[in-house]
Order: C-alpha cells, then sequence, then structure tokens
C-alpha cells in the first residue's frame, strides 16, 4: 500500500498535474490530428508512397525522394531522380505524374521532348528500365496508375476525357483499349485526375463530376461505377483532384478544400483536415497508409503529414 500525504490528519493521494493535450483531438473521438508540418518546400504537383518513400515531383522539373516519416524534410540524395534526366542518351523534362510499377519501379509521366511515360527503377541511383510509352495521342495528362503484377499502366486524359490502358515495351509500347470515354453516367468521365490502381480496378477522381468512380482495369466501359455511399447519407464530393487506396482497402480523396478518408462503400470516415485550422485550401494530391496521411500545399509551400488517432476512451 502507497502511503499517502497526511493532511490535518487524513491520508490523501496527491494530485498530479494533467499532460495538456497538444494534439486538438476531441476527448473519446478517433480523429486524424497534425503529426509533422514541412515548411518552406518547393511546390509539390504529383506524388506517390513506394516502398517507404516518398516521392514528389517540385516545381514540374525534377523528381525527388524524400524520408516520408520525418518531421522536417529529409532528401534521399541516392533515391532522388538525376538532373537532367536521361533515357536512352535523349534528356527528358517536365515531370508530371507518378505512380508505383511492378518489381520495385516507378512510372513517371513527362511532358518534354513530347509526351512519354517512362519505367525507373528505384534503386541508387534510379535508372530507366528500357520499358516507356509514347503518348503523343495524350491531350493532358489527369493521372496515370500502374498493375503492380502484369506492367501494364493507365492514363487519364483530363482533356479528351478518357481513360486508356497501355502495353509498355522498349520501342514505345501500344494502346491496349480505351476502357472509358465521355460522359455524364457510370463507365465515362469527365475530367478524370487522380487514378489508382487497386485489385484489378482502377479509383478514379471523376472530377467534373464530383464522383469517385471505380473502373474495371481490364474490360472496357465495366466496373462498379460511381461509389455512392449509403442512401440515407450519399457521397457528395465537390472537384476531387487525387485519390488513393490503403492496404485495408480504405479510399482517399483529396478535393477543393479538403481530404477524406471514405469506405470502400462510400461512408466518410474521417475528414483527415478537419482539425487543421491551416489545412491546404486546394489539396491536389494524397497519398496515405493505415495509421498516415500525406497532403501538399503548393500554394504556401508545405506539406503536411496527418496521424490517426487510434487511443481514445470509450472506443473499440
Amino acid at each position: 500500500m502507497v502511503a499517502g500525504l497526511v493532511l490535518g490528519g487524513c491520508s490523501v493521494r496527491p494530485e498530479l498535474p494533467q499532460e495538456p493535450d497538444t494534439g486538438g483531438t476531441p476527448t473519446g473521438e478517433i480523429a486524424y490530428v497534425v503529426q509533422y508540418r514541412w515548411t518552406d518546400v518547393p511546390a509539390i504537383g504529383d506524388m506517390v508512397l513506394a516502398s517507404g518513400i516518398l516521392y514528389v515531383i517540385e516545381d514540374s522539373t525534377r523528381v525527388k525522394a524524400y524520408l516520408s516519416d520525418k518531421a522536417s524534410p529529409v532528401v534521399n540524395q541516392g533515391l532522388s531522380f538525376p538532373e537532367p534526366i536521361f533515357v536512352d542518351g535523349q534528356p527528358v523534362g517536365r515531370p508530371v505524374q507518378l505512380a508505383e510499377g511492378e518489381a520495385n519501379t516507378l512510372w513517371v509521366a513527362f511532358l518534354a521532348p513530347d509526351k512519354r511515360l517512362v519505367q525507373f527503377t528505384i534503386s541508387a541511383p534510379p535508372q530507366p528500365t528500357g520499358k516507356w510509352v509514347r503518348a503523343a495521342a495524350v491531350r493532358q495528362f489527369g493521372g496515370i496508375a500502374a498493375d503492380r503484377d502484369s506492367g501494364f499502366v493507365y492514363v487519364a486524359d483530363a482533356a479528351a476525357n478518357t481513360i486508356a490502358k497501355y502495353a509498355p515495351s522498349a520501342a514505345g509500347g501500344a494502346r491496349v483499349t480505351v476502357l472509358a470515354t465521355e460522359g455524364n453516367g457510370d463507365h465515362f468521365v469527365r475530367v478524370p485526375r487522380g487514378m489508382y490502381f487497386f485489385s484489378d480496378s482502377l479509383l478514379v477522381a471523376d472530377s467534373a463530376k464530383g464522383w469517385l468512380q471505380v473502373l474495371s482495369a481490364d474490360v472496357p466501359f465495366s466496373g462498379r461505377g460511381q461509389v455512392l455511399g449509403p442512401a440515407d447519407a450519399p457521397l457528395v464530393l465537390h472537384d476531387p483532384r487525387d485519390v488513393w487506396v490503403d492496404r485495408d482497402g480504405r479510399f482517399y480523396a483529396s478535393e477543393s478544400s479538403e481530404v477524406l478518408q471514405i469506405t470502400s462503400a462510400g461512408v466518410i470516415k474521417e475528414i483527415v483536415t478537419e482539425l487543421d485550422p491551416e489545412s491546404a485550401q486546394s489539396p491536389n494530391a494524397v497519398v496515405a497508409n493505415t495509421t498516415q496521411v500525406w497532403v501538399p500545399d503548393p500554394i504556401q509551400g508545405r506539406l503536411t503529414i496527418y496521424q490517426i488517432n487510434t487511443v481514445s476512451e470509450g472506443l473499440p
């Protein structure tokens, strides 16, 4: 038995000061809070989380690798892309989109000297694998994705309102099929942007329609279609820009003013940026694992890493 302090002849337990709540999380609620805020970083376009490394496109000019779980930005110089980048002896530039590929590789969409997708090893330093896709017919890269088993790559064309599947090769590859074209219903798209491959499907930010849509990655004009949400709480989005799927199958979407975690059934589980008064007003990209979410703010030159609070009183 621990002896208490004797005050006025009574034995009482001293009151210990409570640790202040610095995370901004309401008591008893599971919520995302700011874990780290990187400041004074170059404007980030697209990004991808691959093998625990955060790859980002900075200022539309270079691909940098960062250690993903640090309080401040730490560049991994060995895994960052050299400047300039040469493919078959020719410089390529103006990277705009990233996607993780099969067998520890990364796909990069370039605009110069022409529109193309090039596969690189995730190694020190990154090297072209020899596989690429000639994308001269693409009007505007909205998003890209890759099958991490078969090697197929996918392009969302935000100007032509199409989603196409390509088979890469050492000679520039070939378009296999068009999976979606312009339209307002399921299996049609309007201004498609971010895209993520999972379970032989593509999660697509169908931006102009304010939809998330799941398309078959193999069969044209098929798949689940719009992620509707329940009848009593339909999923309503506003100009979604990018999407992600974590290994537990949860969807993430960055839209006009916030970032959402959504179940595959379309139920909003968390507004990732809700408790952050300094969150990005126009988040243009998102990546996530099961406990953290990375959100860039290209206007303010910041990147915020959010962490889910999973230890809360009274919750399972």
